[in-house]
């Protein structure tokens, strides 16, 4: 459960201490960071597998599949920041410009956190939110703000260090992200970016663990929630997302709801930022 909270529009705060619960693979909207305290458990990105360590922080961009998967039933503690582009913009352009190809590295050592402060500006943060003093909303995004600067430090905007097929599989998932409301072929991508229809595919299977269509339905699926929260009609968020009819629409939905229809999912689950 959350201990503590702080929720808005383009960003959220919180704090967790509970007892391990099986999360599925999932996506979202939004960039995460992930802090860690303690547990015995696995991250998992995409198709990479990290130990974790106390002190540890992973990061997430958006529509990058992840879970964690537990070892033992020992107390999981965890902070964690979401926010979307939205806030990035109230930030400095040059933050804006670094955040991608940092958070791309998934992850931060613990002894790199403390190096950089990342811990205790964590620390703050949680101080600042649960004690709610004067000003304290505008000092945890402050301490948002120093922490993703501490991360673009960390990492500078070094593209060319990723491995070459990474960058490949990055450059996929930007024409993907860009344009997945529009209706397109795996030709057509692959003609984009100049790469063989069938290379492309292979690559991407074996380094995301899951086909190009199959990660544009949950790139889909996620922005229909979206749409959702946002008070958008059914009929409207299906054509929204790029389907040419409302059955396809619902067929891939159910996929990714755990079997549910929309109006059913929606009905479940309350307007808050999905994690």
């Amino acid at each position: 459960m959350a201990i503590i909270s702080l929720r808005r529009p383009h960003y959220m705060y919180s704090y967790d201490l509970f007892k391990p619960v099986n999360f599925a693979f999932h996506m979202h909207r939004y960039y995460e960071i992930l802090y860690f305290v303690k547990g015995s458990a696995k991250y998992v990105i995409e198709n990479q597998e990290f130990d974790t360590n106390e002190g540890d922080v992973f990061l997430t961009c958006p529509n990058e599949l992840h879970t964690i998967i537990f070892s033992s039933d020992s107390v999981y503690e965890r902070h964690f920041v979401q926010f979307d582009e939205e806030f990035l913009k109230t930030l400095s352009p040059t933050v804006f410009s670094k955040i991608n190809n940092a958070f791309s590295h998934n992850k931060i050592d613990s002894k790199i956190v403390r190096k950089y402060g990342i811990d205790t500006l964590f620390q703050k943060l949680s101080e600042c939110t649960s004690e709610k003093k004067s000003e304290w909303e505008l000092l945890a995004q402050t301490y948002i703000a120093q922490t993703l600067v501490a991360i673009c430090n960390i990492y500078g905007t070094d593209t060319d260090s990723l491995p070459a097929s990474s960058q490949k599989i990055s450059k996929i998932k930007q024409y993907l992200n860009a344009h997945f409301t529009e209706e397109f072929s795996l030709q057509t991508i692959a003609d984009s970016l100049y790469m063989n229809k069938y290379y492309m595919c292979h690559i991407f299977r074996q380094e995301v663990n899951m086909t190009i269509k199959e990660y544009l339905e949950m790139i889909r699926f996620t922005y229909a929630l979206k749409l959702h929260y946002d008070g958008k009609k059914l009929s409207d968020i299906a054509i929204m997302c790029g389907y040419g009819d409302y059955s396809l629409f619902y067929k891939n939905f159910i996929k990714h709801s755990g079997g549910l229809s929309p109006s059913e999912f929606f009905k479940r689950n309350k307007k808050t930022l999905p994690v």
